[in-house]
């Protein structure tokens, strides 16, 4: 249940949740670099062309600083909305804690207006019933 703990000397022990964070901080997607690097080659051509163009005619350079700065328009907008979204996972445990937090509302809802006792359980029940779904499914990825 608990992550592995170890204990070095002179360190103290870490929890699961830091030793995730950890592991997420070193390991980035090939993807998230795309808009760096379109950057780079965007800025790359803009600058080449002022510079080897600079003789040349008009049209040559314009062309060439256009092309450049539309990669530039693409790496930001890729940056900005990716074409690879985050892939989704625990999508049954995400659908069962939308699904609490309604009940959740309903059962605020129907405390305040001071609704039955019976109406009150059931959704109590409910609310107990979803936690144990919670429970079995958390760590499946379907």
């Amino acid at each position: 249940m608990f992550a592995d703990v170890s204990v070095q000397e002179g360190s103290r022990p870490r929890r699961g949740r830091e030793i995730m964070t950890n592991r997420n901080r070193t390991a980035r997607p090939l993807a998230s670099y795309i808009p760096v690097a379109t950057a780079l080659v965007g800025v790359t051509i803009v600058l080449a062309s002022v510079v080897f163009f600079y003789g040349e005619s008009d049209i040559r350079r314009l062309v060439s600083v256009t092309m450049g700065l539309a990669i530039l328009i693409v790496s930001v907008w890729f940056a900005a909305n990716p074409f690879r979204r985050g892939v989704r996972r625990y999508k049954f445990l995400r659908r069962e804690i939308a699904d609490f937090i309604n009940l959740a509302q309903l059962l605020h809802k129907q405390v305040v207006a001071d609704e039955d006792p019976d109406s009150v359980a059931r959704i109590k029940e409910k609310m107990h019933r979803a936690v144990d779904r919670m429970v079995l499914e958390a760590d499946k990825t379907r």
